[in-house]
């Protein structure tokens, strides 16, 4: 595709798009060049929904195919905008349906039994910090030392978009977070693998996911995210505001945020979901 690098230059100047995003706009991009074989302004309706058609065969979720079809949706938007082609060929496709399931999160038994396997210092901050503040691991990943403010009890976090945002950390999570960073370098990554280099988030998940199969935690749907989900529940139960909630989740649209919503209170007093610190 001929405008390729244009594209990319809007993504990160004017989007601001996370590395991880653009990655995947980058890869789905090239799928379809790889499958379309025509140039942008040759490519039609009948070129999209045979591509997604070929990745049905190829047995992908929905949630794939959706993503796939979003990507060629914003580059072709950009193309229309910017006079270089005539029309949208995603126009008037509908997105792949994906079956909303029930967010899966963590009761106090579930967390407590999390928290007790772990013996790391490192560790326990890694799963306290998930659990407390409800980040996305790729936001703990990125996390440096001078993020951490246990003086005001706060912490910086670099959201989609590259935005910064400071969310509050309770009293239990600060303390924890002062002694870790005790005597270290203002620039350091806050989470340091074994080799003394910044811990990737897939070298975090796996460690995660070890933790979840130590603690015998095997419920359906179980995945580093219900870390997340236990944040927003834990909230929603608090009778926190949807807003609130959604700026402390970081969700870019209110949407994700009312899929909590429809769990009640009810449900979730049957299922035990805990609001108080972890001890």
């Amino acid at each position: 595709m001929r405008h390729i690098k244009e594209f990319t230059t809007y993504l990160q100047v004017e989007k601001e798009i996370s590395p991880n995003s653009y990655s995947a706009y980058m890869r789905d991009l090239s799928e379809f060049e790889d499958y379309a074989k025509v140039a942008e302004n040759k490519v039609t309706r009948n070129h999209v929904r045979g591509f997604l058609f070929s990745l049905d065969e190829k047995a992908n979720q929905p949630i794939t195919r959706r993503r796939k079809l979003t990507s060629l949706r914003m580059y072709f938007q950009y193309l229309e905008n910017e006079k270089l082609v005539k029309e949208n060929p995603t126009k008037g496709i509908a997105n792949p349906r994906v079956e909303e399931k029930e967010p899966s999160y963590l009761n106090e038994k579930e967390i407590k039994m999390l928290m007790a396997v772990i013996n790391d210092g490192r560790d326990e901050v890694i799963m306290k910090t998930l659990v407390e503040t409800g980040i996305r691991l790729s936001e703990l990943a990125q996390l440096d030392i001078h993020d951490i403010d246990t003086k005001n009890k706060t912490i910086k976090v670099k959201r989609k978009g590259n935005k910064n945002q400071t969310l509050p950390i309770n009293q239990n999570l600060s303390t924890l977070l002062k002694a870790f960073i005790k005597d270290r370098q203002s620039t350091e990554p806050l989470i340091l693998s074994s080799l003394k280099k910044r811990m990737s988030k897939r070298r975090l998940q796996i460690m995660v996911k070890g933790y979840f199969k130590k603690a015998k935690i095997l419920k359906d749907n179980i995945s580093v995210h219900s870390l997340r989900h236990s944040f927003c529940v834990r909230l929603l139960e608090k009778d926190v505001d949807l807003r609130t909630i959604q700026i402390l989740a970081g969700h870019s649209s209110i949407t994700s945020t009312e899929r909590y919503l429809h769990v009640s209170a009810e449900q979730l007093r049957r299922k035990g979901v805990v609001f108080a610190e972890v001890n």
